[in-house]
């Protein structure tokens, strides 16, 4: 953190305070990734991450275009955090496979049966038991929260936004938005009492009535089932690949 801090240039000559005055807000920001990450994850190391974000935003904030300077920098500070967990390879390789080929399974049925597959359809066609698969989709929670991370709270529209950039955003969350609506009902609530709520796995459990360890295979389902819908020609290139490569 020290060595980044130094590289800041100093006063941008917008009436920002020192630095170190933004280290809490830096922290709070954090913490609230770190709620949904693995523990091993250590808090000071996403603090690090996102100061260089923060020293990103100093830089570039100009007061004349956005009056809240932590609402522009949040963004920037959420991304560089984002930015480290993608450089460490939080997925491992065999569990992005494990992903793509659950999220794959969840596509083509979705266009085979025109609908929302059940669970026991999903197992059924990569050949496990719901019980096998459940435990698959649990081990995958924590980096398909970082992966959905990268699409759904994070690309909220701006001051800092150009127009273009600013309608791109908004028509991917109408897409979201729609793509939700064609989730199941215990999907869409977990959704929302994770993203929107902002509650812990272990809050979410109670409010459904369920453990903790069955919110996380709900919400990993649910990630893999939008990104199936939002991007079905994924699936499909993906299977041509595996055929043209046996």
């Amino acid at each position: 953190m020290a060595s980044a801090m130094q590289n800041y240039s100093g006063d941008n000559g917008q009436g920002l305070a020192p630095i170190e005055e933004y280290l809490p807000f830096v922290k709070r920001v954090a913490q609230r990734l770190a709620r949904r990450l693995p523990s091993h994850i250590a808090l000071e190391d996403l603090v690090s991450a996102g100061v260089v974000g923060l020293l990103e935003a100093m830089n570039r904030y100009d007061s004349s275009r956005v009056t809240n300077f932590e609402k522009f920098a949040e963004f920037r500070v959420k991304g560089a955090i984002l930015d480290e967990l993608r450089r460490r390879d939080l997925m491992a390789r065999d569990a992005r496979i494990e992903s793509k080929n659950i999220e794959n399974a969840i596509g083509e049925l979705t266009r085979e049966l025109s609908r929302e597959p059940e669970e026991e359809e999903i197992a059924e066609r990569l050949d496990l038991s719901v019980e096998t698969l459940r435990t698959k989709l649990e081990k995958l929670t924590p980096v398909r929260v970082v992966s959905f991370t990268d699409v759904y709270p994070m690309n909220m529209p701006s001051e800092a936004d150009s127009p273009f950039d600013e309608f791109a955003k908004r028509e991917l969350l109408e897409q979201m938005a729609h793509a939700i609506t064609k989730l199941g009902e215990r999907h869409q609530q977990v959704l929302q009492l994770y993203y929107h709520e902002d509650l812990t796995l272990k809050e979410i459990g109670r409010v459904i009535e369920v453990t903790e360890s069955r919110v996380c295979q709900i919400l990993s389902e649910a990630t893999l089932r939008l990104r199936a819908i939002l991007n079905p020609e994924g699936a499909k290139q993906d299977r041509k690949k595996r055929k043209g490569g046996r």
